[in-house]
């Protein structure tokens, strides 16, 4: 599914994703030489950022005790849930992915290259910090970092993409708090 901005794109568009699970949606950005330059920071946690087989960068932003404890949704317990919908520090998490397949059901929005810069501006201001939390990631090539914001029920990580992708100019709701109301 291929989707546009608000504003058409100008020549030279750039592409990003929306990838959904059950309840999480990650934003999928290309590893430009824009975006390599802007998380370079992640290449001193370990991260092959400038590696060539690296395609797109994952970005999402969630509760740090739901999200470093629930690898899967076997791995849930009352503890994080209760966090989560009461309040709980935010985390980003951070992945590197090589071509994505074709049958990976992802939305992908055409962004003009400023919409895109604002998106960055925004992704990057959600780092509290360019230093990994010492925590393990999921795999060998994801990391998470202190995240600005407070997550809670009204604010959850589809309403932090939401905000982020709104502030870019993409036409989204005004509360998107589930994967479904989001583009």
């Amino acid at each position: 599914m291929v989707r546009t901005g608000s504003k058409p794109p100008d020549e030279g568009g750039i592409e990003i994703g929306l990838f959904a699970g059950p309840i999480h949606t990650d934003i999928l950005i290309p590893a430009t030489a824009q975006v390599r330059d802007r998380f370079g920071f992640l290449a001193a946690a370990g991260m092959p950022i400038n590696h060539p087989d690296v395609s797109w960068v994952s970005v999402g932003w969630g509760a740090r005790d739901f999200y470093t404890t629930t690898g899967d949704y076997t791995d849930l317990s009352l503890r994080p849930v209760w966090r989560a919908v009461t309040g709980d520090h935010a985390v980003m998490r951070v992945d590197l992915a090589g071509p994505l397949r074709a049958d990976l059901d992802v939305t992908r929005l055409q962004l003009s290259p400023d919409q895109f810069a604002t998106l960055l501006d925004a992704i990057s201001a959600g780092f509290a910090s360019d230093n990994p939390i010492d925590h393990p990631g999921f795999n060998a090539t994801d990391r998470f970092y202190p995240a600005t914001g407070r997550f809670h029920l009204l604010r959850t990580c589809n309403v932090w993409v939401g905000d982020v992708l709104r502030g870019a100019g993409v036409r989204v709701g005004l509360w998107t708090p589930f994967i479904w109301s989001l583009p």
